[in-house]
């Protein structure tokens, strides 16, 4: 078996760090909303890799997270906080938005014949392992504290670009007018393990921690995760393509720092389901759900034979006005 690995931007045989067991780690669902057909696309093909594996007679361990604690809305430390969105949106808790939005996210699932993974592990079921992971960093000299966060110091880190591949030196921050620099920062690029000042002061999710009380930075939960469930070394890590310059990149700094050891040896990503005015995604109020084709009349087993099978046709997209596929 080949697979393309992201990391070195190649086709490799694929050989396991156990010759009859494979390690896969797949990012989930941040549960503030219903799971557009997009990001289903991704589970669908991770699902399609994951069975494959089987096939060939691998045993396959693969973990899922489920991001049920406010994180900001980019990969970077800005922008808005979903899960509060979320909340607001409904007028309910976020932890009522988290519980309704994984339920229906397994729901499409199980309509789109997805198997489910073989742990599933809340964010929030996490929080002292996270602690005690940003507590290791820290002793081992690669986080500073600067206005009562904690951050992830990436001058420390060896090779932080070896997946994005990105010149950090001609990267723009802070570009959008409703983004600020985090001045707290010595570097730009530097990325916080914990909360316990930032622009949310109603955030309902805190936790005390020896940094004060606050609430974990996103990156961490996937390496955390991780970590408990599958061990220091990785066989494949899934995702989109949006999380390679910054979510994934970060989560390789934090890791190997933390183990001292080369952790994913394939980096797995799917691209974006492109609609007939872009890229689909919920930032711009409108999106496909599994539901609204159900109740247009299509059943969601049509949606993953076309996502099977869109690899033979030189685009797949949606109309917004009739949802005819084009």
């Amino acid at each position: 078996m080949k697979l393309y690995n992201s990391l070195s931007r190649s086709i490799e045989d694929f050989e396991p760090y156990s010759p009859k067991e494979v390690t896969m780690y797949t990012c989930g669902p941040t549960v503030y909303n219903y799971a557009h057909i997009g990001n289903l696309r991704t589970y669908i093909h991770e699902d399609i890799l994951e069975k494959t594996l089987m096939f060939l007679g691998y045993d396959v361990r693969r973990v899922m997270n489920i991001t049920d604690v406010g994180h900001l809305e980019s990969d970077a430390d800005d922008g808005e906080d979903k899960m509060l969105i979320g909340a607001l949106r409904e007028k309910k808790t976020v932890w009522e938005v988290a519980a309704y939005y994984t339920d229906a996210f397994f729901m499409d699932f199980e309509k789109l014949n997805i198997k489910k993974p073989n742990v599933i592990a809340k964010a929030t079921d996490y929080i002292d392992a996270y602690i005690a992971f940003i507590k290791g960093l820290e002793e081992k000299g690669y986080t500073y504290l600067a206005n009562g966060n904690v951050y992830f110091d990436i001058s420390k880190f060896k090779d932080y670009t070896k997946l994005s591949k990105l010149d950090l030196e001609t990267l723009k921050i802070a570009h959008r007018d409703d983004v600020e620099e985090d001045a707290h920062k010595k570097n730009p690029h530097d990325f916080v393990l914990w909360f316990t000042k930032s622009k949310f002061e109603n955030q309902a999710m805190k936790w005390t921690s020896p940094w004060g009380v606050g609430y974990p930075g996103w990156h961490i939960e996937c390496s955390v995760i991780a970590l408990n469930n599958l061990g220091e070394q990785l066989d494949i890590h899934c995702g989109g393509v949006d999380h390679i310059p910054i979510h994934h990149t970060n989560e390789i700094a934090q890791t190997e720092s933390f183990t001292g050891k080369s952790w994913t040896k394939y980096w797995w990503h799917a691209e974006f389901l492109v609609e007939e005015s872009g890229k689909m995604s919920k930032s711009s109020g409108e999106f496909l759900t599994v539901s609204l084709l159900e109740s247009k009349g299509f059943d969601p087993l049509s949606y993953r034979y076309y996502v099977l099978n869109s690899h033979y046709r030189k685009q797949l997209a949606f109309s917004f006005e009739n949802l005819e596929m084009v």
